[in-house]
């Protein structure tokens, strides 16, 4: 073997390992064997200015749970219930992401393999309150929202009560939504992503420079054509009191390069 052929094909492997890590990071499951009563910091769990942490672990019963924690005393101060916790147990399958002044922190965790989502609180009084949480697409996509609302209801009139895989025309396939970073303590940048497959209806339309749509034969061999919708959008974001929270603006992501 020549030596330019030799290098090519060192490219190829490590392009190739590169890209089943990349695959195994985003779809593997997280786990990790607890001792009763012990917690572990998550992914960016300290708040910055140390006083909180954001940890996983089990209880003496063996019930796991994502809690704030004083950082100082390692008191735990209450469980997170509205965190999706029914996929990963190890502390780096969660991320924290805190305000610049440690009194807001979003939490993301996975429900399912393809879907993970964010829950935002506001600490004081070394408590956590939920905040309202946003969703960028119905913003960035009104027209695709109004489309996923009129399918799903004509689809719940033909199953008539009767539960079918048989009958559908709009089915998601994976979702997230994650603080990306703060941009001050009260506004900050989420990322969104979800892929979508649509019958007969081509959505290309409703879904502008957000998506990516891609025209496949149905899997049942059928003549009806399959949509498949990739959306990605980044929005900016802002705290309002009452534990609300709006849109300001969103835009498609640039492409990754």
């Amino acid at each position: 073997m020549n030596r330019k052929l030799r290098s090519a094909l060192t490219i190829v492997i490590a392009t190739a390992a590169l890209l089943i890590a990349i695959v195994t990071r985003l779809t593997a499951t997280a786990e990790y064997d607890y001792k009763p009563g012990e917690y572990l910091v998550i992914q960016d769990g300290m708040s910055p200015d140390k006083q909180f942490a954001i940890v996983s672990g089990e209880d003496d019963k063996g019930a796991f749970s994502i809690q704030l924690m004083d950082a100082k005393t390692k008191k735990l101060l209450g469980p997170l219930e509205e965190v999706s916790t029914g996929l990963d147990t190890a502390p780096e399958g969660y991320r924290a992401h805190w305000s610049p002044d440690s009194k807001h922190v979003g939490v993301w965790g996975r429900a399912e393999r393809h879907f993970g989502d964010n829950t935002i609180y506001r600490i004081e009084n070394r408590q956590a309150y939920v905040v309202e949480s946003l969703e960028l697409r119905c913003h960035a996509v009104p027209d695709f929202c109004r489309l996923e609302d009129k399918l799903t209801k004509e689809e719940n009139a033909e199953k008539n009560g009767v539960e079918t895989d048989a009958i559908w025309k709009m089915q998601q396939n994976a979702g997230s939504s994650e603080i990306k970073k703060w941009l001050s303590p009260t506004r900050f940048i989420v990322v969104e992503e979800f892929e979508f497959k649509v019958k007969e209806h081509d959505p290309s339309a409703s879904l502008g420079r957000y998506a990516k749509v891609e025209k496949e034969k149905s899997y049942d061999g059928s003549d009806v054509d399959i949509y498949r919708v990739s959306f990605e959008a980044e929005g900016e974001c802002e705290l309002l009191p009452g534990d609300k929270s709006r849109v300001i603006s969103t835009h498609p992501v640039k492409n990754k390069k």
